[in-house]
């Protein structure tokens, strides 16, 4: 399975269609303004087709870092467009940790025909979509991070702080490790990168203190960082965006507890409950009946105009959703004070 899915939306088709035929992917690896590198060639590059506006492209090779481009190509001409904004792909295998899509329907979705009225199954893409929406969504009620996510972010210098041991609160919790503690000055200038033994980390809460392993905190501040550090010898009390932390927040791959997966599945099933709701008899239909020769039989589904066919489970998992996240959101994102 590839690393990376990109999905790739192409609005006014009918007018792309008159120049080119063609997609061709661009990515770098090395930041959002970093170099871009064609990584489709002749024979992997996408073809534009009738009447479809939604493409996807699996790179193997990408990483959850790395960012693409796109533009549009054609094959006779070699006339190119000029490339997208530049935006990120998912990481589906890192969702597939969260809930994969053979647990969705075999969990969440039991017992539910997820075909089309040919007969034919709905795509992996539907499950997919749902799953990440899902996640998502749990992301935002819940307001902390589900999957492993890399940060980098700045915090104010207080001294008060500094003096207790460098006590920081980290925008984001769970945190699964501390990568850096930095102070920086100015201009993004790094003055003192402090030793990784000396990073103490409280992961539920997402807490660190800078405590010294061998050498006093007061020692290394005035024999280290030139004509900065000096600055806190001084008294000053605040230096903004002074202290720079790169750390991973987030649970572990594979290590979500099993209540945020119960609510990532009720509420990733909703959707392709709706679309095999509106199947059961044939798209839009609500009842069917069938006459020969004096023989009848009629079928009638709870399908309707403002009803679909599964609407009762749907309703039902939106109770428990509704039910479960208030404690979840004291559990994990309520009041979380550590003694340090």
């Amino acid at each position: 399975m590839a690393a990376i899915k990109l999905k790739i939306s192409v609005a006014e088709l009918e007018n792309v269609l008159t120049l080119f035929n063609r997609i061709k992917v661009y990515r770098a690896d090395d930041g959002i303004s970093g170099t871009y590198s064609e990584i489709t060639d002749e024979d992997s590059r996408i073809r534009l087709q009738q009447g479809i506006t939604l493409y996807l492209f699996d790179d193997a090779a990408g990483q959850t870092t790395s960012w693409y481009k796109t533009s549009y190509y054609h094959t006779d001409t070699a006339l190119e467009s000029g490339q997208s904004d530049p935006r990120q792909g998912e990481d589906m295998e890192l969702n597939s940790l969260v809930m994969s899509v053979q647990d969705l329907k075999d969990i969440y979705l039991f017992g539910v025909d997820l075909t089309n009225d040919l007969g034919e199954p709905f795509p992996d893409v539907m499950f997919e979509w749902s799953i990440k929406f899902a996640i998502d969504w749990l992301e935002h009620e819940l307001d902390i991070r589900l999957r492993p996510t890399t940060m980098d972010e700045r915090y104010d210098y207080y001294r008060r702080d500094f003096s207790e041991w460098m006590f920081i609160k980290l925008r984001q919790s769970p945190v699964i490790s501390v990568e850096q503690v930095a102070l920086m000055w100015p201009a993004n200038t790094e003055v003192m990168v402090f030793p990784a033994e000396w990073i103490s980390l409280i992961k539920d809460c997402g807490h660190i203190n800078i405590v010294p392993t061998s050498t006093g905190i007061s020692q290394v501040l005035f024999t280290a960082g030139g004509t900065f550090l000096p600055l806190l010898a001084q008294g000053r009390d605040y230096i903004p965006n002074a202290i720079r932390v790169q750390y991973t927040a987030g649970f572990e791959a594979g290590k979500l507890p099993f209540d945020l997966r119960e609510l990532i599945g009720k509420k990733a099933a909703c959707g392709p409950l709706n679309v095999a709701g509106d199947l059961i008899a044939g798209a839009g239909i609500a009842s069917q009946s069938v006459s020969l020769d004096g023989v009848s039989q009629s079928i009638s589904t709870t399908s309707s105009a403002t009803n679909a066919g599964y609407g009762a489970r749907i309703i039902q998992y939106e109770k428990e959703i509704k039910a479960w996240l208030p404690m979840l959101r004291n559990f994990y994102k309520g009041v979380r004070l550590a003694a340090v």
